[in-house]
């Protein structure tokens, strides 16, 4: 009886030895088979196709870009947000785009009320316009929520000054409303503008009880919004200042209805980006944007619609007008809100700086990834070229997925056979670099 006794309890304590060791092993052999092996012909390739990027320089070149480039219309920056190095070539891509076409307009991942704020720091300076934007991010630990993204657009503001008014920089909001409170502070300026006899029918008024309200009720809020719609229709008609100050009231609440009807965020998107473009006049015009990697994607994938893919659809007046360039990072800290990890790693901070988000593991892994470490150099910022004629990547799918052990982040390009040509003609490794900065609450 004791030697039973015995047995079990031993059972009983090596089971979870077994069992956690049997765990690593599982995780050895999925970690190695999701980045994989290196290859020769790729890494030959990669190193004849590269510029490494100096950041440091005032204003850097980019000789890898090809003149097919230059001739889109919608250029993406798609990162994994987090990490500093990013928003530094994000600042550079838009200076060059600046000076080599002409670019003006900043296609940014904020929504239209926010894209108000911050164009309204651009023109005075005024760091209060700044603020309204950012401390609702810092109150949300969001990722947005930074001090590099905030410094960016100070150099932008810097950038404009040296350059003539008809070149100067402007932010264009089109994502999904993100703070409703922020919509309120946009929509009291705008009715603030319109002249008296112009907020005479009811819903104009019910508008203007809930917005100049002393505080939100966003079910008020919201039932405005339809109200006005469904009775309403500003004037096309008029000075071009009335037209545009009709389109931002109208826009806004579309907007706000849009939360109400669960329209899917990249929908949203592509739909205000079709109606800012027709309104303010964009059809021809350069646009240039950093976003979530998701939503830079011009293919399907098997998780959601990106963003990028919308503009591919055969009624999109964007199809074959856009570029994305790919971030993919190795040895690099993200800035990840501590909301999102668990209890021993978050520590009670805001934010935790951790290497699990680089592109080899420990928790995303991407295929191929070796072969970018052999043709880069430790802390650099490294350019490559997908599409050249002699590339291998036309036809294998080395570095066309990003597997992600956290539930859905997973990003799986669709199609039996996909190509990391036909999402990311550009693709850039950014090797050692620091997480960002957290933005002190406001």
């Amino acid at each position: 009886m004791k030697k039973i006794l015995k047995r079990i309890a031993l059972f009983v304590l090596l089971t979870p030895v077994v069992l956690l060791v049997l765990a690593f092993v599982a995780y050895g052999i999925y970690a190695l088979l999701a980045v994989g092996g290196e290859s020769t012909p790729h890494q030959a390739y990669l190193q004849k196709h590269k510029q490494e990027v100096n950041l440091n320089q005032p204003s850097p070149a980019f000789p890898i870009f090809d003149s097919a480039f230059y001739q889109k219309q919608i250029f993406f920056l798609g990162e994994a947000h987090g990490t500093a190095a990013p928003q530094a070539l994000d600042f550079a891509l838009l200076q060059h785009l600046n000076q080599r076409v002409g670019l003006r307009h900043y296609l940014a991942e904020v929504d239209y009320s926010q894209a108000y704020f911050l164009n309204e720091y651009l023109r005075t300076g005024d760091e209060r316009h700044l603020q309204t934007v950012f401390q609702v991010w810092a109150k949300q630990n969001a990722q947005w929520g930074n001090q590099n993204f905030y410094d960016k657009l100070k150099k932008i503001r810097a950038l404009n000054q040296t350059l003539p008014e008809a070149r100067r920089i402007s932010i264009l909001g089109v994502d999904k409303l993100q703070d409703l409170n922020t919509t309120r502070l946009f929509l009291k300026a705008v009715l603030g503008r319109f002249p008296e006899n112009g907020l005479k029918d009811s819903a104009y008024v019910t508008l203007q009880k809930v917005v100049f309200a002393d505080t939100l009720d966003e079910d008020a809020f919201t039932a405005a919004a339809g109200q006005f719609l469904s009775r309403v229709s500003p004037a096309s008609s008029g000075t071009k200042g009335a037209a545009d100050l009709h389109f931002d009231l109208q826009h806004t609440l579309e907007n706000v209805a849009y939360l109400s009807s669960k329209t899917r965020r990249d929908s949203v998107m592509y739909l205000n980006l079709v109606s800012v473009t027709k309104a303010r006049h964009l059809e021809k015009a350069k646009l240039y944007g950093m976003w979530g990697l998701f939503h830079t994607l011009p293919v399907a994938v098997e998780r959601g619609v990106p963003f990028a893919y919308y503009l591919q659809q055969e009624n999109s007046p964007y199809r074959g007008k856009t570029v994305s360039i790919g971030v993919y990072t190795l040895d690099s800290e993200n800035m990840m809100p501590a909301a999102a990890l668990p209890a021993f790693l978050s520590k009670g901070e805001r934010y935790v700086n951790s290497g699990l988000a680089n592109n080899d593991g420990p928790m995303v892994f991407v295929h191929g990834i070796k072969d970018l470490r052999a043709a880069s150099r430790e802390h650099t910022l490294t350019l490559f070229k997908t599409d050249a004629p002699d590339s291998p990547y036309r036809t294998s799918s080395r570095l066309a997925s990003f597997k992600v052990l956290f539930p859905n982040q997973s990003i799986a390009f669709a199609g039996e056979h996909p190509r990391l040509t036909q999402v990311f003609r550009y693709v850039c490794l950014v090797r050692n670099s620091p997480a960002l900065t957290p933005l002190p609450h406001l």
